[in-house]
């Protein structure tokens, strides 16, 4: 009963936060951290493209004193992967610009220990982006909220998780690729992440992310565990009868909350037009990142995805703070709501 009361309660309020502080896209796709002192304000830039031969992700995490950077290919069963996380703000070898046509992504160096390569691409939009705060069910945020409990010290807290704006948009990666002399043009189906506002790693208990991209429909599922909320899970798919959103998934969290890298994992959707959607994972490769001397450890893997039927490739990211005892804030995952 005060569960549902709870969730009521917060997704009226979250409805008309939403109608006062509408999505400004413009603004957000021009956001930069110029004239920022602050350390935890983070602007991340994420590409992430597959098809059936070749798979690419990238991402340039900047901030005042540091880029976070990541570059990886896989082609032919071979990742090829950037060795170094982090670099002087503003050195990072990845380089991700705004231009009239789309976001170029660009680099030239080394790729595992000798590698060669030089990549120029640019993500050409081809969907209205979907923003994390606006576009998804307030029900996802208002059920999340309404499994804890609430008192003063509660909401102060979960305000230390506002102010990130986080939107993502399909569209393809078109470009030339040259991997130790021999050259290569790519054309894959891409999704772009761009996130920006305060992040500090540590703030996280765990996360997963599962992202599968093709021209034919896109799919993602994201689920994170803060202090102020245990369990927080969205999501969205895409098909030729246009955009859904997810209202509930029965993954099994105990699953993602060891603190290891699931091989597989299968979850059904229920999604806003009342279609469920059975969904299979399978990791193929991947490339470990750690942030803020070790606080937060994000794998970073290439999967294969059977959605409804249809085979496609993706993302199967998944991350942990350092102190395992924060996963999910010990909750016993049987009693959370969803």
């Amino acid at each position: 009963m005060f569960f549902c009361l709870k969730k009521r309660i917060m997704c009226g309020a979250i409805g008309k936060r939403v109608k006062k502080q509408p999505f400004d896209f413009p603004a957000a796709e021009n956001y930069t951290i110029d004239g920022v002192k602050d350390p935890m304000v983070n602007n991340s830039y994420y590409f992430s493209a597959h098809d059936e031969k070749m798979s690419v992700f990238a991402r340039l995490g900047k901030r005042v004193n540091a880029d976070e950077t990541w570059l990886a290919i896989c082609l032919d069963g071979k990742v090829y992967s950037l060795r170094e996380e982090s670099f002087p703000a503003g050195s990072a070898p990845v380089k991700v610009e705004k231009k009239a046509e789309g976001w170029t992504l660009a680099f030239e160096g080394t790729l595992n220990e000798s590698d060669q390569v030089s990549l120029h691409a640019t993500f050409i939009p081809k969907r209205t982006p979907i923003d994390f705060t606006t576009n998804m069910p307030a029900a996802r945020m208002a059920t999340a909220i309404a499994n804890e409990k609430w008192n003063r010290d509660y909401f102060n807290r979960l305000q230390q998780i506002g102010g990130q704006c986080h939107y993502e948009q399909e569209g393809v990666l078109e470009g030339e690729l040259t991997l130790n002399g021999q050259n290569c043009s790519l054309c894959l189906p891409c999704v772009r992440d761009h996130s920006f506002g305060r992040r500090d790693w540590n703030d996280m208990n765990n996360h997963l992310w599962l992202m599968a991209v093709s021209d034919e429909r896109q799919f993602n599922y994201s689920m994170v565990s803060y202090p102020a909320l245990s369990v927080l899970e969205v999501g969205n798919y895409r098909d030729a009868a246009g955009m859904h959103y997810m209202m509930q998934a029965d993954l099994d969290l105990q699953l993602v909350g060891m603190g290891t890298i699931p091989e597989e994992l299968a979850l059904n959707v229920g999604l806003d037009n009342g279609e469920t959607l059975p969904v299979k994972v399978r990791r193929l490769a991947g490339v470990t990142y750690h942030f803020q001397n070790g606080q937060y450890i994000l794998h970073e893997n290439i999967a294969e995805f059977e959605i409804d039927g249809h085979e496609c490739r993706g993302i199967l990211e998944i991350g942990f703070n350092r102190d395992g005892k924060r996963y999910f804030n010990q909750r016993d995952l049987r009693s959370i709501r969803r």
